[in-house]
């Protein structure tokens, strides 16, 4: 995959981390199934309190830091899923083990962009929430939201969530002011597989994350 792909998805994914920065630091991991809209609206989270408490040691730690945001972090996302919607129909045609391999490759790639993004967060963001969508028999939600950084316009965000067999909620997409975080990977990534295949994708997302 070229540099420019990289940047780009670095960049892409910096900007839809800063949203998914404010909606984790008001929703600790939960020990039952809240809706998403109470999760959103928890205060106090497990990321902001270390984040507060650790920051010095974390700036200078970085194996410290992916840990912990790999701990706070990737319980409310469903990555198979996610890595499902990326790859779309080459899902279908990858083999179990390219879609394992994709899968821990993508996740890294978001833990380690949303790690360098983390320390940007200045506490003076805002997020306005409007009322809470079921939608699919109540398997999936939105919560829609206007999202306020300062000197800019309100932006409005949708994160959308499914429910797991066990109850929990996690989240699957993001839309911010009509732009889908998993379409535009898709179309990145399906320029790449169609080119040079799936597997060239998966070895460059692995050298971009051993990079880092």
């Amino acid at each position: 995959m070229s540099q420019t792909i990289f940047f780009s998805s670095q960049r892409l994914c910096r900007w839809w981390l800063t949203p998914l920065l404010l909606l984790l630091l008001s929703s600790p991991a939960p020990a039952t199934a809240l809706p998403p809209d109470q999760l959103i609206r928890q205060a106090v989270s497990q990321l902001i309190d270390e984040l507060t408490a650790h920051r010095a040691e974390l700036e200078t730690d970085q194996a410290r830091l992916y840990a912990m945001v790999e701990r706070t972090i990737v319980p409310h996302i469903a990555f198979d899923k996610v890595a499902r919607l990326i790859l779309g129909n080459h899902w279908k045609s990858a083999r179990p083990e390219q879609r394992s391999r994709f899968a821990g490759a993508f996740k890294s790639l978001l833990i380690h962009t949303y790690a360098t993004a983390i320390f940007g967060y200045t506490g003076a963001e805002e997020i306005l929430y409007k009322p809470f969508e079921l939608k699919a028999n109540e398997r999936l939600g939105v919560v829609p939201t206007d999202v306020i950084l300062p000197g800019t316009a309100p932006v409005p965000v949708n994160y959308f969530f499914l429910r797991e067999k066990s109850g929990q909620w996690k989240m699957y997409d993001i839309q911010i002011d009509g732009v889908s975080l998993v379409l535009s990977y898709r179309n990145q990534y399906r320029q790449v597989i169609e080119a040079d295949g799936l597997d060239s994708l998966i070895e460059s997302l692995a050298r971009k994350n051993a990079k880092d």
